[in-house]
């Protein structure tokens, strides 16, 4: 190869990932390039790989940020490749509130309005301080009925009463939840006197065929900063 050429590569190369910066940059400040659209530029397709599609499990952990004290995923950045058959795994162990991951489907060729969703909460976790719906939303968005009290009204700091509700599967579709304490099949949960749930759950979430960045959010946490953002990478390899 002449040293033209291996300067030409070079320089495309930094600019590709002068592009992926800038895009995962702009994510960290809060402006979500697509925020699960599916269309990608033509920078982005220019990075395209070339790996055989293959099952990955990804674990998302509840944590705090150190400086805010808030609720956040990690982690909060994932990238796979296009044609990845993705199990979602979900750990946390809030001592106070129940969380979810919550994806819209765009990624796998769906209307954005389809979601993925597990929800890790249980009888005497709460739902946090951030949402609360009038008594004409029944049954809550997202199909997670909790906290319904006080002449009808549901109060975003009262406990949930029973295990969790409001699951979609790869599809879009209601699902029952499969959410599991590390220790025991039959527990509740109790800030108050200490005893907090440690919480697991898991959902295929299927191929992810669509290249683009996707947001996925804690239901419950969104409007305080708990998102996080999955890469799909365009794959030379994927048939489809």
């Amino acid at each position: 190869m002449s040293q033209s050429q291996t300067v030409s590569s070079t320089g495309r190369t930094a600019l590709a990932l002068g592009v992926v910066a800038l895009i995962i940059g702009a994510s960290a400040l809060g402006y979500a390039v697509y925020l699960g659209l599916s269309q990608v530029p033509s920078q982005i397709s220019a990075l395209s790989v070339d790996v055989t599609p293959s099952d990955k499990t990804i674990r998302v952990e509840w944590t705090t940020a150190f400086e805010a004290g808030q609720d956040r995923f990690y982690p909060n950045y994932i990238t796979v490749a296009q044609g990845d058959n993705i199990t979602i795994l979900l750990i946390t162990n809030d001592t106070i509130d129940g969380h979810t991951f919550t994806l819209p489907l765009g990624l796998r060729g769906l209307p954005s309005s389809a979601l993925f969703q597990l929800n890790n909460s249980w009888t005497g976790l709460t739902s946090g301080p951030y949402t609360g719906f009038p008594k004409s939303v029944h049954p809550a968005p997202n199909g997670i009925d909790c906290c319904l009290v006080n002449g009808g009204n549901y109060n975003p700091q009262d406990n949930f009463t029973g295990p969790p509700t409001g699951c979609l599967d790869q599809n879009g579709n209601s699902t029952p939840c499969n959410t599991r304490e590390t220790n025991s099949t039959s527990y509740s949960c109790d800030a108050y006197s200490g005893k907090y749930c440690s919480l697991w759950s898991s959902g295929w979430l299927g191929p992810v065929t669509v290249p683009g960045v996707y947001k996925f959010y804690c239901f419950f946490h969104q409007t305080a900063g708990m998102i996080g953002y999955i890469t799909v990478l365009p794959n030379k390899a994927f048939t489809g």
